[in-house]
């Protein structure tokens, strides 16, 4: 235990468990105050523990069972479970999820699907949209649920726990190889956000943060089918990893192991076969459509010109803006991915700034988005990422009893902090802690400490 008042330390590491407890298993996302309280207490609660505690070991702990007290209830601030498992028991009952939209189902007295589980889709009249890997988990979450939607949900936590865990060491692992502090790997393990909306609200991106740091890992080990297997799964989780593809690509004609990319990509074709029909074909398509044409949540260059819009047409002109946004996101895209080939970026450096363009002209940025970009952040030694955690959590403040409308102001207050921390750092050297680290063992503090 570090050399400082201990009763201080327990008294912040009761007051993080406590704040992510009560999100977890208590507050709705409707009641502002205090979701927002507690938030910002478990915040706190992080930024103290991994600035005044040197023990890894009680840091792990401590991250194990916060997620083990998220599995007494259901997600309280997201309702994705339903679809999950919707879509996991048509599975069980040998129908095809992307086959027809939930209401076709509705009169048919199928075994598991209800009027009361239908009530509760946030998207009945779409397709559904995820991927085979994620239709996998599903499908074992309902069958061993059988109607227990909390049973069912825990299944979907277990799986995303491991993953956590997995990611964990594996972070450890790649940051000791590159002559980093293993210690900076608890900025993942313990970030309130990551746990909130990954194992408490069982979104995905903490899966495909475990399969990207496996091919990060096999890269760096000189694992390349690693690398790719590991690159090809995160894919086949969830669709958005294939912006990472062209660094990819261009990282390896260097080392004449440019063959990843593409046998990343045959891989995640492979993990699609089980499903592949024209009715995952066009329901996929559809949804995807519905996605980058119609919805929209948090964004910064879309709201932008979103309002131009306004001014020009009269309306709200997604279905130009949008696609449009898409295609100059692809190219930006590319432009970073040769300048990070150029100027040899490693591949965390390269991950984190295509993802933040990404963000940057999305139409829509839930809180779970920015998931990964923690961890290419921790890897790559910038912080906006961190700082980004805590100001997405704002975006909770839209929602009421009635619905969700969010006040222009706080989108504008978290994009103006978030990009001015990016700007700032990007003119300066990433930070790097210069004392208190061994990049060798389990001891250090927190980057934030300075030197």
């Amino acid at each position: 235990m570090p050399k400082y008042n201990q009763t201080g330390y327990y008294t912040f590491l009761v007051v993080y468990i406590l704040a992510i407890f009560s999100i977890g298993n208590w507050i709705e996302r409707y009641q502002s105050l205090p979701l927002m309280l507690a938030y910002a207490s478990a915040f706190m609660g992080y930024i103290f523990l991994l600035q005044k505690s040197e023990d890894t070991k009680t840091l792990f702990i401590t991250g194990l069972i916060i997620r083990a007290l998220l599995f007494f209830t259901l997600p309280s601030l997201s309702d994705d479970l339903y679809r999950f498992i919707w879509d996991g028991t048509l599975i069980k009952n040998d129908i095809h999820p992307f086959a027809e939209l939930p209401g076709y189902y509705l009169e048919k007295n199928i075994d598991g699907i209800s009027s009361e589980l239908y009530g509760l889709l946030n998207s009945p009249n779409y397709f559904t949209i995820y991927p085979p890997i994620n239709q996998a988990i599903f499908w074992l979450s309902a069958g061993i649920g059988i109607g227990d939607w909390l049973v069912s949900a825990n299944v979907i936590r277990l799986v995303l726990c491991a993953a956590d865990v997995g990611s964990y060491f594996l972070l450890k692992s790649i940051l000791r190889a590159s002559g980093k502090p293993v210690f900076l790997a608890n900025w993942f393990w313990l970030n309130p956000l990551i746990i909130l909306e990954g194992v408490g609200n069982l979104h995905f991106e903490g899966l495909v943060v475990f399969f990207i740091l496996l091919g990060i890992y096999g890269y760096q080990k000189s694992k390349y089918v690693l690398a790719a297997g590991g690159f090809g799964l995160a894919i086949g989780t969830k669709l958005l990893p294939l912006i990472y593809l062209p660094v990819l690509f261009l990282s390896g004609l260097k080392n004449k192991k440019w063959w990843v990319a593409p046998v990343a990509g045959v891989i995640a074709l492979l993990t699609i076969v089980p499903m592949l029909d024209a009715t995952f074909l066009s329901g996929m398509q559809e949804s995807l459509e519905l996605y980058f044409q119609s919805f929209e949540f948090n964004a910064s260059i879309y709201f932008a010109a979103r309002q131009i819009g306004y001014w020009i047409y009269g309306y709200n002109n997604i279905a130009l803006i949008g696609p449009l946004l898409s295609l100059l996101s692809f190219l930006s895209i590319c432009v970073v991915s040769i300048v990070a080939w150029k100027k040899e970026w490693s591949l965390s450096k390269s991950f984190l700034f295509v993802l933040t363009i990404y963000l940057l002209f999305a139409t829509t940025v839930h809180p779970w988005y920015i998931i990964p970009l923690i961890v290419f952040g921790v890897l790559s030694g910038y912080w906006y990422p961190i700082v980004w955690s805590f100001l997405i959590f704002l975006t909770y403040l839209g929602y009421d009893k009635n619905g969700f409308e969010l006040p222009m102001y706080l989108v504008v207050i978290e994009y103006v902090v978030v990009l001015s921390t990016m700007i700032i750092e990007c003119g300066n050297t990433p930070i790097v802690p210069s004392r208190g680290h061994s990049t060798n063992s389990n001891e250090g503090k927190s980057p934030f400490e300075g030197g």
